[in-house]
């Protein structure tokens, strides 16, 4: 219930930038993104690296993770895209290839979902591209219109401006999604926005640096009420013009 068409696209989208950041950013990532409005399917395509045979279970097992260090994940809620899929529609196809192993498939539907166990079984399949993952929904649980998807596209570039700007590409329907960021400030001379700089220990153990700018924004738009605190972890923006 607390996942809508952008949630869970970005939860997707958040998975497949965590494997790229674990991964050492080797190569530039691309993600595309389909919403195929008169069929009524979604589609999500990465080339963040594909998921080892060995790992395929993290695709759905509920809180399992990877063993790489969590510090730099963006993903919301913990189960990143594992939940994303199945909220989204009734079934749900995911294809991916590690390097340049075999592809392999898995399938959730509603008969899986309604077993106790969360044993899934994953075929070989055809061949996708090297370091991908694939992930089509269908049977959706939502509908979505045209006037959604241009929702979407200015909310992803929201969302992800920072990796837009670092080279990542993202596309919607096949066309690249814009970085917008919210730092356009307005001040006289000599008086910029004002900057600090801490750290916190959330759990009593291990450092949060945080870093916060305030300032007046020079593109303010009385009627939508643009302005407000803008939150971002890891470079990933969480909520915006709260107030």
């Amino acid at each position: 219930a607390d996942y809508d068409l952008k949630t869970g696209l970005c939860e997707l989208i958040d998975n497949a930038l965590d494997f790229w950041v674990e991964s050492k950013r080797r190569s530039k990532l691309k993600i595309d993104i389909s919403l195929d409005v008169n069929r009524q399917i979604i589609a999500v395509r990465d080339n963040a690296g594909g998921v080892k045979r060995s790992d395929l279970r993290l695709l759905i097992a509920p809180g399992a993770s990877r063993d790489a260090t969590t510090e730099n994940r963006i993903g919301i809620f913990g189960v990143g895209g594992k939940r994303a899929g199945v909220a989204l529609g009734e079934l749900v196809e995911i294809r991916t290839r590690y390097k340049s192993e075999q592809s392999h498939k898995i399938e959730i539907d509603n008969e899986w979902l309604q077993q106790e166990s969360w044993q899934i079984e994953y075929t070989e399949c055809a061949a996708i591209g090297a370091g991908s993952t694939i992930v089509e929904i269908s049977k959706l649980r939502q509908p979505f219109a045209k006037s959604d998807v241009d929702g979407i596209r200015k909310n992803l570039g929201e969302t992800y401006g920072w990796f837009i700007d670092q080279g990542c590409e993202i596309t919607l329907n096949g066309i690249g999604i814009a970085a917008k960021s919210f730092d356009v400030w307005s001040y006289p001379p000599e008086y910029p926005p004002r900057s600090m700089s801490f750290s916190i220990k959330p759990d009593g153990e291990r450092d949060l640096s945080v870093t916060m700018e305030a300032g007046l924004i020079g593109d303010r738009d009385p009627e939508t009420e643009n302005y407000g605190v803008y939150i971002y972890c890891n470079h990933r923006l969480i909520v915006k013009e709260m107030r």
